[in-house]
């Protein structure tokens, strides 16, 4: 076998990132779009010591699982990966897979049996990202298609409100009628990188518009076209990012229209969000995931928590309701500053606010007996100095929210030394994609 061989094969299995498992020889091939149980003809890309990549050609038998992706160019846009399976049978994929992922990763001996999916698992996303190119001298929008930077147009996205992508293309065509070149990241020259779309519970929106240059022309006229054609949109930024880069946002923003920030609703409570605030960008099931995290650490008035990477105090300020003091603990300065507004809005005052890294602030509360903590890690993980702080002060309960299996499968390792898992529930905060959400209980060993 060697790379451009076209041969037959079976899928056994699906992967965490979505791709068919096939085997030759118990050599595997990764097919993207390939279901467990298909056969098909396989055009071989790659062969590497240890694996091969595949693309399909033909498929000759297909799965049970299988669906008619809604989406047009969905195997082409990078955007969804798993849209061709049926939604129960991609419930049923992340929970394989998670466990799979924990017993291999972690040799962590936990079956878990609950995921909360979406009634209805489409238009979900409250914050996109939309990049813009220029193709054949006219500026287009959409994602990139897989592993590249090349733009694939789009008419439709199933996974974002309907008013985001008319936005977005309404945009595509006043940038074609006053000459808004878009950026090219080879020549690094033309002026629209990108437009960040966001929107809240009332349906209001923040539009940012990312240029690599201060300068939009006829720039009053395209942003009294655009306030005119979507009343909705309560706050028009430019963020200016002129580095050769692929971070979307720079340092610089001007206010366009409108106002700097948006109120957004979760938990009965109101949030303060800047166009740069990490909010979770599924809100039907977030408010269930802050629900179970509510559920299991089961606060009580004479309890204090700290809440680990507590960003603009979601958590921190919904557990306060129910106990004595919360502690939010944040790296990001912008961040807390946000929370402390936040607190102030929803009169929330028995929460304190720190600024560092949780590892290191947890260990200066000597006098003070944490019942709990909470951990919302970024995608990396817990610091390995924040798991042995724990355990260090015995903290009697940990309830970790993560976004990526594999970190997890580490991190719960680490403290299954001194914690039992008591409880693990999956949810669902990106149909269509291989990407699922975990919250966890553990408990200290006595």
């Amino acid at each position: 076998m060697k790379e451009l061989d076209v041969i037959k094969v079976k899928c056994i299995d699906v992967n965490y990132d979505g791709l068919g498992v096939c085997k030759v020889d118990d050599f595997p091939i990764f097919v993207d779009g390939m279901l467990n149980g298909e056969v098909g003809e396989v055009k071989i890309s790659k062969i590497s010591k240890k694996y091969g990549i595949g693309e399909l050609v033909n498929l000759i038998s297909t799965s049970n699982d299988r669906v008619n992706p809604i989406c047009p160019i969905f195997g082409i846009c990078g955007g969804c990966d798993i849209m061709h399976m049926n939604y129960q049978a991609q419930l049923e994929f992340k929970k394989r897979s998670t466990n799979e992922t924990l017993k291999r990763l972690g040799n962590i001996d936990f079956e878990i049996e609950k995921i909360e999916g979406m009634e209805d698992p489409y238009y979900y996303r409250n914050k996109v990202q939309i990049p813009y190119q220029m193709k054949n001298n006219k500026v287009v929008c959409g994602f990139y298609k897989k592993g590249t930077h090349e733009v694939v147009p789009f008419e439709e996205c199933f996974i974002q409100p309907h008013l985001s992508t008319k936005i977005a293309l309404y945009i595509k065509d006043l940038a074609n009628e006053y000459g808004l070149i878009a950026y090219n990241e080879k020549t690094k020259k033309g002026n629209l990188r990108h437009v960040l779309i966001r929107n809240n519970v009332f349906n209001e929106f923040m539009l940012v518009i990312v240029t690599n240059e201060e300068k939009i022309p006829n720039k009053d006229k395209f942003i009294e076209k655009i306030v005119n054609k979507f009343p909705k949109i309560k706050s028009i930024i430019q963020n200016i990012n002129n580095k050769d880069t692929n971070v979307i946002l720079g340092d610089k923003t001007n206010l366009l229209y409108g106002v700097h920030t948006l109120f957004e609703n979760l938990m009965g409570m109101n949030f303060i969000l800047s166009y740069k605030s990490f909010f979770q960008t599924n809100h039907i099931q977030t408010e269930k995931l802050y629900s179970k995290v509510l559920e299991y650490v089961a606060p009580t008035k004479n309890q204090v928590i700290v809440d680990g990477y507590c960003g603009v105090g979601t958590i921190t300020l919904m557990l306060a309701k129910h106990t004595k003091h919360v502690y939010g603990i944040e790296i990001v300065s912008d961040a807390v500053r946000n929370a402390k507004d936040n607190a102030k809005m929803n009169n929330i005052d028995n929460v304190t606010f720190i600024l560092g890294k949780t590892e290191n602030e947890i260990l200066k509360m000597e006098d003070i007996n944490i019942d709990t903590i909470v951990v919302d890690p970024p995608r990396k993980g817990c610091d390995i100095l924040l798991l042995d702080s724990i355990m260090r002060k015995q903290i009697k309960k940990i309830v970790y929210v993560s976004c990526n299996v594999a970190t997890l499968a580490r991190d719960l390792n680490i403290l299954e030394k001194n914690y039992t898992i008591k409880d693990i529930t999956l949810y669902d905060m990106f149909p269509h994609s291989s990407h699922v959400e975990a919250c966890v209980l553990l408990s200290l060993k006595r």
